[in-house]
C-alpha cells in the first residue's frame, strides 16, 4: 500500500502562465505506461510529479514498479532508483546484487553504496565490480576493497594472486600490498610490472615511516553514506574517517514535500 501525507499548494505557490501550464501538460502527456496514482494530482507539474514518485519509491511493491514509474520521474529518476535499492540492499534472500545493480541504472552513487555494502568475498571480483559499475567513485571503491582485503590478513599466496593482474587504480592496490609486505612481513612485490614499481615505492615509504603502516581496523558500514567517507588516505596512515554520516540522506519518510531544485 502506498501512503503519503500530501502537500497542498496554494494557488499562489503553483500559479503559472498559460504558456507554462500548456508546456508542463504537454510534458506529462508524454509519459508512457500507467500513471503513479499517489502522485496523480501533480500531473500538470512534471517536476513535482517526478519528485513525488521519488519520495514514494521506497513503497514500490516490486522491481517491475521501478522500470514502470522511475522513468516517469524525469530528473528525479536516479534518486528514485537509489531510494528503492537503499531499502532493499539488506535483503539478500530476496534480492541478488545483480538485480539491484540493474535497478540502480546509471546512478554511480547507488551502485557504489550497494557494492560497498555487499562486498564480494574475492577481492578481484570486488575490484571488477568497482571498475564496471561505479565509474566516478572508482578510486574510493578500489580503496575500500583493498582495505577490506588488508583487514582479512592475506597470506603470501593471496598477495601474489592480487599482484599478478594490472589495475585501473594501481596506487590503491599497491599501497595495501606494500603494507602486507613491509608492515605485516607477508608476501612480496613481485607481479605485474607497474604494480611492482608502485609497491616497491610504498615499501620504502613504510620502511622510512613505520608509524604510517595502516592498522587492522574493521569497516563499520551503516547503510547510506557519502562516497568519500571511509575512503583510505595513504597520506594519513591508511586510516578511515570515523564519521559515517551522509549529508544527502535519501531515506524515505512517508510524507511528500515540494521539491527544492
Amino acid at each position: 500500500m502506498y501512503a503519503a501525507a500530501f502537500f497542498t499548494a496554494s494557488q499562489g505557490e503553483i500559479a503559472c502562465t498559460t504558456d507554462k501550464t500548456s508546456s508542463q501538460t504537454s510534458q506529462v502527456s508524454d509519459i508512457e505506461g500507467p500513471v503513479f496514482e499517489p502522485c496523480r494530482k501533480y500531473m500538470d507539474l512534471p517536476d513535482s510529479y517526478g519528485y513525488c514518485i521519488y519520495n514514494m519509491s521506497g513503497g514500490f511493491q516490486s522491481r517491475k514498479d521501478i522500470e514502470t514509474f522511475c522513468p516517469q520521474a524525469g530528473s528525479w529518476e536516479m534518486e528514485c532508483r537509489h531510494a528503492w535499492v537503499a531499502g532493499k540492499m539488506h535483503d539478500k534472500e530476496n534480492y541478488t546484487i545483480e538485480e539491484l545493480l540493474q535497478d540502480c541504472g546509471e546512478n554511480p552513487d547507488c551502485t557504489f553504496e550497494l557494492i560497498d555494502f555487499r562486498p564480494a568475498d574475492d577481492v578481484l571480483v570486488q575490484l571488477d565490480r568497482c571498475k564496471k559499475y561505479v565509474r566516478k567513485h572508482v578510486r574510493d571503491c578500489f580503496g575500500h576493497a583493498m582495505q577490506r582485503w588488508w583487514f582479512n590478513r592475506p597470506d603470501k599466496e593471496e598477495v601474489a594472486r592480487v599482484m599478478e593482474r594490472s589495475s585501473v587504480v594501481p596506487d590503491r592496490v599497491a599501497y595495501y600490498v606494500a603494507a602486507s609486505v613491509e608492515c605485516a612481513k607477508i608476501g612480496t612485490c613481485e607481479g605485474e610490472n607497474y604494480l611492482k614499481q608502485l609497491c616497491q615505492k610504498n615499501v620504502l615509504h613504510f620502511q622510512k615511516n613505520p608509524t604510517k603502516c595502516p592498522v587492522y581496523e574493521a569497516l563499520k558500514m551503516q547503510g547510506q553514506f557519502s562516497p568519500k567517507e571511509f575512503t583510505p588516505n595513504p597520506n594519513k596512515s591508511g586510516s578511515m574517517n570515523s564519521d559515517p554520516r551522509r549529508s544527502n540522506n535519501k531515506q524515505q519518510n512517508n510524507s511528500y514535500r515540494p521539491p527544492k531544485r
